[in-house]
């Protein structure tokens, strides 16, 4: 009998044990979902096809992306899993997979967020991993990014059998204040290490509001299918950072009619213009560095041209107050470092400050 007694009292420890491990999935879309500009017929994509339908077919295949995308939760576990499926599996040259494919975690403790744990991306394009166990059961705050180069087709996120997960009932980010941000790879986040050191994302958790990544790789070159596009998506704040694509040509052309209609039908919405970074390696490719050079005048032209016909609202942040001087804030004198965003929300930050404080 004592045998049994004891036989019995084990498996009913296993079965405990087995039932506060064993896993529940909440389909992400039930949670909160913070970064996009609007909704869209996929949605983990960042613009909607058929507003899309006009613009460069660049964009149209970016826009697909989950770039700046992420979801927030709450939830008493003391185990977080993710299933993710991707569209295809990514190699780029300049960064790490966990970035362009990966999730990133983070945790709103103490006022601020902190950094938990990636969702590691395993061979193939259905990942399935734990990214942080061992915690303790208080209830917690979550932000889960998305990847910044790759799509997502369905997210789940798995807790314990025995916890609670749902939507935030006080979210650390306020989604009434909106930052959109249209943009190159550097608004993208290339070559973050991970989705959350994108400059965007550093700037939603440092400021509380919800910041928009409209970045396209490559592909930010101020057509006016976009203006019309941003146009329409509601904000307190857009930012520019545009110019590292286009040719000083096309800014040239581009550069005033995007931004005058923007602020036509948008006057009362301020606008930040940023200069491109000086890329590294133009300091010795004297090609590239005098296409930037020429950028920057072409940009400079148009917002000086704006301000003396009494264009108001619009502010301008130039190239050497953004990422330090020092060289090392790039992984290939182009693409910048999580050194190098962290400089470029250090300088993006004060300028939108003054732009809301002076909204009229």
């Amino acid at each position: 009998m004592y045998k049994i007694f004891i036989v019995t009292i084990v498996l009913l420890a296993v079965q405990l044990s087995y039932a506060q491990d064993s896993i529940k999935y909440a389909d992400a879309t039930t949670l909160m979902m913070v970064g996009k500009a609007k909704t869209t017929d996929s949605i983990y994509q960042r613009i909607d096809s058929v507003e899309a339908k006009e613009m460069p077919q660049a964009v149209k295949n970016l826009a697909k992306q989950s770039a700046g995308i992420a979801i927030l939760f709450e939830t008493n576990s003391r185990i977080i899993r993710a299933k993710w499926d991707l569209p295809k599996e990514v190699y780029l040259h300049n960064m790490t997979p966990d970035a362009h494919s990966g999730l990133d975690l983070y945790c709103f403790k103490a006022g601020k967020w902190q950094f938990v744990s990636i969702g590691r991306v395993a061979p193939g394009i259905n990942q399935n991993q734990i990214i942080v166990q061992n915690m303790d059961s208080s209830l917690k705050q979550f932000m889960l990014y998305l990847p910044l180069y790759n799509g997502v087709s369905q997210l789940q996120i798995g807790v314990q059998q025995n916890a609670t997960i749902n939507k935030p009932t006080k979210p650390a980010v306020n989604t009434a204040r909106r930052i959109v941000v249209y943009g190159s790879s550097v608004v993208q986040g290339a070559s973050a290490s991970r989705a959350g050191m994108a400059y965007p994302a550093i700037l939603q958790r440092r400021t509380g509001f919800d910041w928009i990544n409209l970045g396209f790789s490559g592909s930010a070159k101020m057509e006016m299918p976009l203006a019309k596009y941003l146009a329409t998506v509601p904000a307190d704040c857009y930012v520019l950072d545009c110019i590292p694509n286009p040719s000083p040509e096309e800014i040239s052309e581009r550069s005033y009619p995007f931004i005058k209609y923007l602020h036509e039908q948008q006057p009362a919405i301020p606008i930040v213009l940023v200069e491109t970074i000086f890329r590294q390696n133009g300091l010795w490719d004297q090609q590239v560095g005098n296409t930037v050079k020429r950028q920057n005048e072409e940009i400079r032209k148009t917002y000086e041209r704006l301000k003396k016909e009494g264009v108001k609202n619009i502010y301008y942040l130039e190239t050497d107050k953004l990422i330090g001087n020092d060289h090392e804030a790039t992984i290939d004198g182009i693409h910048l470092t999580d050194l190098g965003f962290t400089r470029m929300a250090d300088a993006v930050l004060p300028v939108v400050k003054k732009a809301l404080a002076e909204k009229k």
